[in-house]
């Protein structure tokens, strides 16, 4: 992979005798090759996005102890909706490889020889040859030694022969941290490269986010795509110039790119976009009438239970003032004939019950 890559490069390079053209190039290759599997993910995101509800149900259907069950019968449901669950990943998997790889190649054919390199490489290629081995003295020499493209290509002849990877003003070897520490001015160029490679990722990112439907995205792409335009500038600074030219291409084909999928499937009221937005709307819509629905249905079970309470309440202090005013009838009734009777009953006179009294009869003596 590594000298596919390399030799693609030096193949451009040879073309146009570039380095910056030659990376564009290559660049550009490998994303129009990528577009189809971006375009596709992208469609086959939307699409399960437009079908969770029966994803859901498909899920909903079958227990714990059913999974192969359910996942056998959710790959049909993929099969038949062509859709691919990991269409979104593809493209980031396909990039993230050929990104590695590029880096290595950048790094491999600006590699310099070291003096140890040098003088062993001439004692090993002396005793070879049967001839006394010496060590040179290589005085500091450090030139290139590009790795993984051929001796013979005119890549490897112009890199070896002025030990700069120098185009439009760039050393393509060099970082902008490395470049700084000669000066600010010729580090000028490397900065405002940075800054534009982190204001391209800073667009695409504001593009993708301006035209979220509300559904849930692919959680690895959310969130590569929100940690990225930060980060980029980061790497950008540290990482060789030819690098920063590969993430500025990649950038400003990713802007026409982003702008090409909302077009198509994102605009118009048939858009795979617009419908997802309108499944959403009607879900929040239905979600806030049922939870009308509910207040009024617990504002009615609490007026009910609340009516039935008071009258159970009313009830109950009704028979226990109707059983006290009972009671008080029965002790006041009882109490007035029991002390009626007794202070009715008048204790009779000697007189009335017609028996004479002692001072009587001594009147009647005295008279006689």
């Amino acid at each position: 992979m590594f000298d596919l890559i390399a030799n693609i490069l030096s193949f451009l390079y040879d073309i146009n005798n570039s380095y910056v053209v030659a990376i564009v190039l290559l660049t550009t290759i490998v994303l129009v090759i990528s577009t189809p599997l971006t375009l596709s993910g992208t469609k086959s995101m939307l699409k399960m996005q437009l079908l969770q509800p029966e994803l859901k149900a498909i899920q909903n259907k079958y227990g714990k102890d059913e999974r192969e069950a359910m996942n056998v019968e959710m790959m049909e449901f993929y099969k038949e909706n062509n859709i691919n669950p990991v269409g979104g990943c593809v493209p980031l998997l396909f990039q993230i490889p050929v990104f590695l790889v590029l880096y290595r190649v950048i790094l491999g054919i600006t590699r310099r020889a070291t003096p140890t390199g040098i003088e062993l490489g001439e004692v090993v290629g002396s005793l070879n040859a049967g001839e006394a081995a010496e060590v040179i003295d290589t005085d500091g020499l450090l030139e290139f030694n590009p790795a993984f493209i051929s001796e013979d290509s005119q890549m490897f002849m112009d890199l070896s022969s002025t030990n700069v990877m120098e185009s439009i003003g760039f050393d393509l070897a060099r970082s902008a941290s490395q470049v700084l520490g000669d000066g600010i001015v010729p580090a000028l160029p490397y900065l405002i490269l940075v800054a534009v490679v982190g204001a391209s990722g800073f667009i695409q990112h504001r593009m993708i986010r301006s035209r979220n439907t509300g559904a849930a995205a692919n959680p690895t792409q959310e969130m590569i795509m929100k940690y990225i335009p930060f980060f980029l500038p980061i790497f950008s600074f540290t990482l060789p110039a030819a690098i920063v030219f590969y993430f500025l291409v990649s950038n400003i084909y990713r802007i026409g790119q982003q702008a090409y999928i909302t077009r198509s499937f994102y605009s118009g009221d048939d858009s795979l976009g617009a419908q997802i937005r309108t499944q959403r709307e009607d879900d929040e819509k239905g979600g806030k009438k049922k939870g009308k629905q509910d207040a009024v249905n617990a504002g009615s079970a609490n007026k009910k239970n609340g009516s039935s309470a008071s009258k159970k309440n009313g009830s109950g202090t009704s028979k226990s003032n109707n059983k006290s005013k009972a009671k008080s009838k029965s002790n006041g009734q009882g109490g007035s004939g029991a002390n009626g009777g007794k202070s009715g009953k008048k204790k009779k006179s000697p007189a009335a019950a017609g028996v004479s009294t002692a001072p009587g009869r001594n009147n009647r003596k005295s008279g006689s």
